[in-house]
């Protein structure tokens, strides 16, 4: 929470809070502001208040989603990156092979679709025993490979969780603010009426955070 909101929650704290003096109360009473109408008050600032902290949490939550995920997709692309380099190299002198792996398509740049295609390129290699044999010299074996699709599975579940959390952060913050705008609203009121109902007394006018020119 910025600085300047959280000011702009204490002064509307202030204001409700100190409604309830005797002294004030009184003074509200003949236009409409009873005990009733505080109770509302303070009920829309509590309200207010953990709608703030939720929006926190959510954002936290959301952040910390995309750093998993971006760290997860810088290392799962570098691993399927080499992988991809030395199929192409292992296989370039069968054009047929390479056709059947689609390895001359390249791959989509987006990450949804280049999720896909890693999948797909995966599954293709497991259709292709005798050629993912031949790529053990280059350091790579069928529990590489099963490795790497799972990193890639995994990738597009961090993805969507991020995904999630996102939307939920930006539904904490439209709900916050739908809340923010009713409490901004009812001090808005509630000050205007007592501004009228203390006049000048300007020791009661401070006590309830109205600045005295």
């Amino acid at each position: 929470m910025s600085n300047s909101m959280a000011d702009k929650l204490r002064t509307y704290r202030i204001l409700i809070n100190n409604s309830e003096d005797p002294a004030i109360a009184t003074l509200l009473l003949p236009y409409g502001i009873d005990a009733d109408e505080i109770s509302r008050g303070k009920q829309l600032y509590s309200e207010t208040e953990a709608l703030f902290k939720k929006q926190k949490k959510e954002y936290q939550e959301q952040e910390l989603a995309f750093d998993e995920y971006t760290l997860a997709k810088d290392n799962v692309q570098n691993m399927f990156n080499k992988t991809l380099k030395l199929t192409k190299l292992s296989s370039r002198k069968d054009p047929d092979l390479q056709n059947r792996l689609k390895l001359t398509t390249g791959i989509a740049k987006a990450i949804e679709r280049w999720i896909e295609s890693a999948l797909a390129l995966y599954d293709r290699l497991e259709n292709e025993p005798a050629f993912v044999a031949t790529l053990a010299n280059r350091g790579i074996t069928p529990e590489t490979l099963a490795a790497e699709n799972e990193a890639v599975k995994n990738l597009k579940v961090l993805r969507d969780k991020a995904t999630a959390e996102k939307g939920e952060a930006q539904e904490a913050t439209r709900l916050r603010n739908q809340k923010l705008e009713e409490l901004q609203d009812y001090c808005f009121e509630l000050r205007e009426i007592a501004t009228i109902a203390v006049g000048n007394n300007s020791q009661l006018l401070e006590k309830l955070g109205i600045i005295v020119k």
